[in-house]
This record gives C-alpha cells, sequence and structure tokens, in this order.
C-alpha cells in the first residue's frame, strides 16, 4: 500500500527520479568530487601581509589594532611561523634602535636581494661587517628576518661565532654571500628564541 499522495514524503516525479539515478550513475562514473588543491602562498604576499598586520598595532586605531591582536593569534594554530615574525615586526620595524650612524650609506639592493633569497632558503651567509664602534668582522650568520627601523635596514640573525642572536645594519655589511647547507629543520626554533629575546 502507498502511502497518500497529499503527504509530501513521496512527491518525486518520473523526471526528479531520473535526475537522480543519473546522478548517482555520473558520481560513480566521474568519482566523488574533491576539493581543488590548495597551493602553497605567494612567499611575497605573505611577508607584505604580515608587516601590513604588524603596522596596525601602531596605527593609534585601538578597533584595528584588536583586530590586529585576533588575527596574530589565530595565525599561531594555522602559521606559527607567520605568526613569530608576525610579532617580531611589530616590535622591531618600527623601534628606533639605540644606536644611529647618519654618516653610512644605504643597504644595498644587491644585498638586500641575497638576503631576502637566503632567509627564504633558510640558507646561511657569510659577511664582513664593521660595527658602529668602527670595529671589523667576519660574520657567519643563520639570516632569519629583516627588519626596518628607521635608521636603515636590519637583518636579525643567529651569529655562528657569537653563538646567540645579533643584528645587523645591512649597509655595514661587505662581501656579502650565502653558504651551502640549510637550516630549515632549526628556523621555528630559531624565530621562537628571537621572539623571547626581544619581548616580541
Amino acid at each position: 500500500m502507498y502511502p497518500a499522495r497529499s503527504s509530501g514524503l513521496f512527491r518525486l516525479t518520473r523526471r526528479a527520479l531520473g535526475l537522480r539515478v543519473m546522478g548517482g550513475a555520473m558520481v560513480a562514473v566521474a568519482g566523488p568530487v574533491t576539493a581543488p588543491a590548495q597551493t602553497a602562498p605567494d612567499p611575497d604576499l605573505r611577508d607584505a601581509a604580515l608587516r601590513g598586520l604588524a603596522l596596525a598595532m601602531h596605527r593609534g586605531d585601538p578597533v584595528a589594532a584588536a583586530a590586529a591582536r585576533a588575527a596574530m593569534e589565530r595565525l599561531a594554530a594555522t602559521d606559527p611561523e607567520g605568526a613569530l615574525l608576525a610579532r617580531l615586526y611589530c616590535a622591531l620595524d618600527v623601534r628606533p634602535s639605540t644606536f644611529y650612524r647618519v654618516d653610512m650609506p644605504p643597504a644595498s639592493a644587491d644585498d638586500l636581494a641575497l638576503l631576502h633569497r637566503a632567509i627564504g632558503a633558510s640558507q646561511p651567509v657569510f659577511f664582513a661587517y664593521t660595527d658602529l664602534s668602527d670595529q671589523p668582522s667576519q660574520r657567519s650568520v643563520l639570516p632569519l628576518a629583516l627588519v626596518h627601523p628607521p635608521q636603515g635596514v636590519k637583518l636579525l640573525a643567529w651569529c655562528t661565532e657569537r653563538q646567540g642572536y645579533r643584528q645587523f645594519f645591512v649597509r655595514a655589511m661587505h662581501d656579502l654571500a650565502t653558504c651551502s647547507g640549510s637550516f630549515v629543520d632549526q628556523r621555528l626554533t630559531l624565530l621562537q628564541g628571537l621572539v623571547e629575546k626581544e619581548g616580541a
């Protein structure tokens, strides 16, 4: 005995039933529908977004600052490295450095390009360096981030000679070159240590 037509439970017309059967057949032939594969984010776009997020904390707008803080908290779950970088940018991109020398030239565009590539590839770099007291040295470092205080672009790095975190004005580097090897497995741990050191 079929249920009454007025119940509304079995109001499938022949056409609707046919479409359902056809749909099932198509899924059986074509396989289940899957979401398109996610591609890795563009590293330059990601970095620009992180720097913009950090700057939002310094705009004098408490609503924007609160939204930026909430976004950084969400990043910690989905992109831990991005969250650490945003905190470093927030603390160091806008904070003036203690010492400033106006007689030094600006950072070389070629050196900056090399450092951006080395940071992206987690590749060690070597350079000669003249500090603010005019003392020369040679450094092998693991480059972690570039920040942009008003006094000039700085590299934040783990210095293998000093076995500690150091900041270097890019304009005071000479004979900059990449070295063989990779520290990709150490990068996140090094960034965490740097954030703690800077109180970021």
